[in-house]
């Protein structure tokens, strides 16, 4: 009977010892914004009375805390980071609210939040490049200025290409890091019943291998660059077109000509969604007005990586 309580004890005490960070809903001290009775995770930095800058960060179900380095964007603009629906450190919801749609309609409210009387800049990086661009093709006339950074995929025929793709770069070791994170699952402590997954979702977004499919050879992200992940909005989003491309049925380029503002798009010579990429399957369907810029000698992640070069360039744009 000792023995049986003992290792009772041990197993409760193991369950305890793994932490996750706490969303919005079990930790009041994180900054947020609510609208339509929403609380997003968000850091808002700069004058009240500057333009807006949107910075969208990439997923689906990563967080913002990777893009950062962009703060200093705030010397001459507000800068908003959020943490989208159901991810970072965002409140966890029913996966019925897992939807690009859904993602879009936020981004309006966020838009309309804190930049309804003038036109807003928007900054969106892979996941969030898809809905910067779903956003430009649905409401073209709210925005004065657009950066998109290597957006994985716009219509379905970009869907099955970067699926090909990301699938040749798969290895035998993301199955081996799968199953050792895994093992600590049930040791993660639960509060909103997410963290387990998330805890498992977020390790793998933390690898950070070197080189391929994202980076240049020797290029890798800091350590920790993400701070909570989200399973269900990978799992609801995502996961399914890894699956089966032929699921991707958006075309989020559909009616993009009638956004007249200025657009940039910025892509990597490394990645294997990089300048190549986009030049294949995305610039055919952006407006005429478009810049491609390639970033030389970076990765998919430039802006985390190459901060100083990726602030020149998108200050020099936004002053355009």
């Amino acid at each position: 009977m000792n023995k049986l309580l003992m290792v009772l004890s041990s197993a409760f005490a193991l369950s305890a010892c793994v932490e996750v960070p706490k969303t919005l809903e079990h930790d009041s001290r994180l900054e947020f914004t609510e609208v339509s009775g929403y609380k997003f995770h968000t850091q808002v930095k700069g004058d009240l009375k500057a333009p807006v800058v949107i910075v969208v960060h990439g997923g689906p179900g990563a967080d913002h805390q990777y893009l950062l380095p962009m703060g200093p964007l705030a010397k001459a603009h507000r800068v908003i980071f959020y943490d989208q629906r159901g991810s970072g450190l965002s409140p966890r919801v029913d996966k019925s609210q897992l939807t690009l749609e859904q993602n879009l309609k936020d981004l309006d409210l966020l838009v309309e939040h804190f930049s309804a009387d003038r036109k807003v800049t928007l900054i969106g990086h892979s996941w969030g490049g898809m809905l910067v661009a779903g956003y430009l093709s649905t409401y073209p006339t709210k925005v004065s200025h657009a950066v998109l950074v290597e957006p994985g995929m716009l219509h379905p025929e970009a869907a099955a290409a970067f699926v090909k793709t990301m699938k040749a770069h798969q290895s035998i070791g993301s199955l081996f890091s799968l199953a050792k994170y895994m093992s600590v699952y049930p040791f993660v402590r639960q509060h909103d019943g997410h963290e387990g997954f998330d805890y498992v979702m977020t390790k793998l977004l933390n690898k950070n291998d070197p080189g391929a499919p994202y980076q240049c050879a020797g290029e890798s992200m800091p350590d920790n660059s993400f701070t909570r992940a989200s399973y269900e909005a990978f799992n609801s989003m995502l996961k399914p077109v890894m699956d089966d491309p032929a699921s991707f049925r958006y075309d989020l380029s559909q009616g993009i000509e009638s956004y007249t503002g200025k657009l940039m798009l910025i892509s990597s010579e490394c990645s294997a969604i990089g300048y190549a990429f986009q030049e294949q399957y995305h610039m055919p369907k952006l407006p005429q007005q478009t810049r491609h810029v390639k970033a030389n000698k970076m990765g998919h992640n430039m802006l985390t990586l190459n901060p100083e070069w990726s602030l020149s360039l998108i200050s020099s744009f936004l002053n355009e």
